[in-house]
């Protein structure tokens, strides 16, 4: 009898442990909803915000809506922890969890960014190291591809009268409740424009159709139409950027060609506000436009950061099970403060703090300082401003693991002497307990050694002036401004920032011109031994000399930037910064916009 009673209290408990893991499935999938409805309704707050030219009000959305991941999954890993007791840390408890969970998001169409958040979840309770395909969902066999494209994302227009019917259809369906500037002028600048480029493709085969998103994308002060035109033999991005200035909106190109595209949705720029109820689908359509961008990309572009470090690890575990390539030292220059490394054909990078500044291959010494707790604080917070294109995106991993032979001995050596503290090695395995991820970019002196195009290292001379520019205009300023091997030439050949931990708020800055000297000591001794500067001063009379363009190129730098030079400059845009003045930066190629027709007009 007592054996018997003994198994019938079995059989009542493991009732009660489905009934608690049902309860537990049920209270995530509930949790997840939540998130995604409140992500949805801070997102379509970016139209009114640029109806209204609210941009303040857009800056804090975006920041709100960055920190809302996060947020939910601690209030979930408590509510968990209430109800699962102990057993929240017992990893057949999500073993047992997981197909429960699988069953109630089954079909949905937010199902893969549902399976994430599972994982989020697990990790936090958890502290997984490495990947745990039992308790987590990862599958190296998932196709982008296999996602079909539901026709109720999209508008389909053909072109069976002119190209500017087919503009005004477009404009007309896309209808902001705000005044415009002049909506026939534009819708004539585009129709000519889209005449001009699609004429060579066109003229033999005659029509084409074209298909535009239903939702906006909304970033900062522009508003843009996303779409794409379908060609007999080719398919083109079609983008038409929107501004909400003194005199209403006004549209400020129409873009067709990847390259742009591209750029727009580069890994530099903050991400969009756009109605993603089927964000899977919106990447797909994406991808159509621009087949060469990682998927992951593209997710973080709409916004799902943590889907798209789901994406990438799972591309990264395919890249290396497929490639059999070991992680090795990033070519380049050694910094002071990070161990970085790569795969050798693959298009990102790997960073580790090191235990403290140091140069290894070289020997040299460092007059660094910083501690991790700084390099952390700088990198958040700079992964917390508006990017404007110029910030390469960067990612952060916890607890990655890799087998010790996927690493190159080289390799295994540095992070035995320099990052002991983040990097462990047993059993086999390499454990990173904190890394950055980053995309690959050459460096900005490597490039001007390299390239051999006039046309494209003059291009790269003037943007690296706009560069400094648009950092400034969002508040921030590289301190170590003449080491040119912390800027990064893309791929789509803008200069870009990789390395944050000298970066500091603009308002710390202090710029001004150098003292001569006062008497006859100052006059016969070293420069550094009577100026008194303090790290954040900078001397406008060395911009000039030092700012990291090779002499023979600095008159074409010059020629457009020379105003960088000036303490109105510096002056100024501290206080337009200062006053909370959000300044247009123009995500792509000046000479493609309509001011300059309208101008003429």
């Amino acid at each position: 009898m007592d054996a018997f009673q003994c198994i019938a209290c079995r059989d009542v408990y493991a009732m009660d442990t489905i009934e608690l893991h049902n309860t537990a499935a049920r209270l995530i999938t509930r949790v997840f909803d939540s998130y995604l409805s409140e992500f949805l309704i801070i997102t379509r707050r970016a139209r009114t915000r640029f109806e209204e030219k609210d941009w303040r009000g857009g800056r804090r959305d975006a920041l709100e809506r960055l920190s809302l991941y996060e947020r939910v999954l601690s209030q979930t890993a408590v509510q968990l922890e209430s109800l699962l007791g102990r057993s929240s840390f017992d990893r057949s408890t999500w073993i047992d969890l997981k197909p429960i969970y699988a069953g109630m998001i089954a079909g949905r169409r937010t199902a893969d960014i549902a399976e994430t958040f599972f994982n989020s979840v697990t990790r936090k309770l958890m502290q997984t190291v490495g990947l745990d395909r039992g308790m987590e969902f990862f599958s190296l066999e998932h196709r982008p591809s296999d996602v079909l494209i539901s026709p109720s994302l999209y508008r389909t227009y053909r072109l069976e009268q002119n190209t500017c019917d087919v503009v005004r259809a477009i404009m007309d369906d896309h209808r902001l409740q705000t005044a415009y500037e002049d909506l026939d002028r534009d819708i004539g600048f585009v129709a000519d424009e889209l005449d001009l480029q699609l004429w060579p493709m066109i003229r033999n085969a005659g029509h084409f159709s074209v298909e535009t998103l239903k939702p906006c994308f909304f970033r900062n002060k522009v508003a843009y139409i996303v779409g794409r035109i379908i060609l007999p033999s080719v398919t083109l991005p079609l983008i038409i950027p929107m501004y909400n200035g003194e005199s209403g909106v006004h549209i400020d190109s129409v873009l067709v060609d990847e390259a742009d595209a591209n750029n727009i949705f580069g890994f530099a720029y903050s991400c969009f506000h756009v109605e993603a109820e089927a964000p899977s689908e919106l990447v797909m359509f994406l991808r159509s436009i621009l087949p060469h961008k990682p998927v992951a990309d593209l997710y973080n572009a709409i916004g799902f950061y943590k889907h798209g470090k789901t994406v990438f690890y799972r591309d990264i575990h395919c890249f290396v099970h497929v490639t059999k390539e070991k992680f090795v030292i990033a070519p380049g220059r050694e910094g002071a403060v990070m161990s970085v490394f790569t795969l050798p054909n693959y298009s990102y990078v790997f960073k580790v703090i090191k235990d403290r500044p140091c140069f290894l291959r070289s020997g040299h010494l460092t007059d660094k300082t910083i501690n991790k707790a700084e390099v952390l604080h700088r990198y958040r917070f700079v992964c917390h401003r508006d990017r404007v294109g110029r910030l390469v995106d960067t990612q952060e991993f916890e607890n990655v693991k890799f087998r010790m032979k996927r690493y190159s001995e080289d390799l295994l050596k540095e992070f035995d002497t320099a990052a002991r503290d983040l990097v462990t090695m047993r059993d086999g395995y390499v454990i990173i307990q904190h890394l950055y991820l980053q995309r690959r970019v050459i460096p900005l002196p490597l490039y001007f050694m390299q390239e051999r195009d006039p046309e494209a290292i003059r291009h790269v001379v003037v943007d690296f002036g706009y560069f400094i520019k648009d950092l400034a205009a969002t508040g921030l300023f590289p301190a170590d401004l003449f080491n040119t091997w912390n800027y990064g030439v893309s791929e789509n050949n803008r200069v870009v920032l990789f390395d944050y931990d000298d970066v500091i708020p603009l308002e710390d800055a202090r710029f001004r011109h150098k003292p001569g000297p006062r008497d006859e000591y100052e006059e016969m001794h070293a420069e550094e031994e009577w100026i008194v500067a303090e790290p954040t001063d900078f001397f406008l009379d060395e911009i000039d000399s030092f700012v990291g363009i090779p002499q023979p190129l600095r008159g074409i730098f010059n020629s457009v930037h020379r105003d960088l030079f000036t303490y109105q400059f510096w002056e100024t845009i501290k206080k337009r910064v200062g006053a909370g003045e959000i300044i247009d930066i123009i995500p792509y190629d000046r000479d493609k916009r309509f001011r300059r027709l309208a101008r003429e007009a």
